[in-house]
């Protein structure tokens, strides 16, 4: 498990688990009490003990969503100097794709037929599989 407290299964691995993914970090965002250096541009204060608190959050979750990522889409949010700016970059590359990807499985629900002699079980669990999909991107 990574420091994040994603198993490596978890891990952000493109658009097809982007919903996912962003929900298991934002949970744990949440716990941590950083989910403000996502949704928000946060200033550096001036006074130095805040300074050194806000430096301290700022990178464990950089950290964070560095560790909840696959290596591959680590360049594309590696040289951003804010978690925000990391969090909008994962959301410029994804959030488009999953509604593409929404649009695919609801087109592959609809047109999914039961072939001629073909048992039902494996057809309704095509059915399920595809359900389970469209459930997990919203």
């Amino acid at each position: 498990m990574a420091t994040s407290g994603l198993r490596d299964q978890d891990r952000l691995d493109g658009a097809s688990n982007y919903v996912i993914w962003k929900a298991r970090i934002s949970c744990l965002l949440d716990e941590r009490f950083l989910k403000v250096y996502v949704n928000s541009v946060v200033f550096e204060p001036t006074d130095p003990d805040q300074l050194n608190k806000y430096k301290g959050e700022m990178a464990n979750t950089k950290r964070m969503i560095l560790d909840g990522v696959k290596d591959h889409i680590v360049c594309h949010i590696a040289n951003r100097n804010t978690a925000k700016e990391m969090w909008d970059a994962l959301l410029t590359l994804y959030q488009g794709s999953s509604e593409q990807w929404e649009m695919y499985l609801e087109q592959k629900m609809r047109s999914t037929q039961m072939q001629k002699g073909e048992h039902i079980y494996p057809f309704l669990t095509k059915l399920q599989e595809t359900r389970d999909e469209l459930v997990a991107v919203g």
